[in-house]
Order: C-alpha cells, then structure tokens, then sequence
C-alpha cells in the first residue's frame, strides 16, 4: 500500500467518523415547543446535517478512490 493510499484511507476514515458524530449531535439537540426559539435550533440542526453531508461526501470518495486503485 503506498503512502497516498494510506493517506486517502485515512481521510476517509476520519471522514466517516466525523459525518457519524455530526448526526448524532444533531439528532440529540432537542426541539423546544417555544415559537421564539424553535426556528433557530432547526436551523443549527440543519448546519449540523450539512456538516455530516459534506464529511459523507469526502467519505465516499475516499472509498471510490480506495476501490478503483484496487481494480486496476
């Protein structure tokens, strides 16, 4: 395995662990029943998940990489 590979691997790795923590803090955060307060902790949960969406992404093509340096 040579050190780019290790180092796509690694990406991906910390990648996939930071997309997993990112949707389990935004699925912890709780919604208040308040009108006032509601709309700004969607909104956190939303960055929240598009944190964890981006972390996925960089995830997955660290995988496509990792795979396609293995079919050739």
């Amino acid at each position: 395995m040579s050190v780019v590979d290790k180092i796509v691997t690694s990406v991906g790795l910390v990648a996939s662990l930071a997309a997993a923590g990112f949707w389990l803090w935004g699925s912890l955060i709780e919604v208040p029943n308040n009108i006032d307060t509601i709309v700004s902790e969607l909104q956190r949960i939303g960055r929240l998940n598009a944190w964890a969406a981006l972390a996925a992404l960089v995830a997955a093509l660290c995988a496509a990489y990792v795979f396609w340096r293995q079919m050739t």
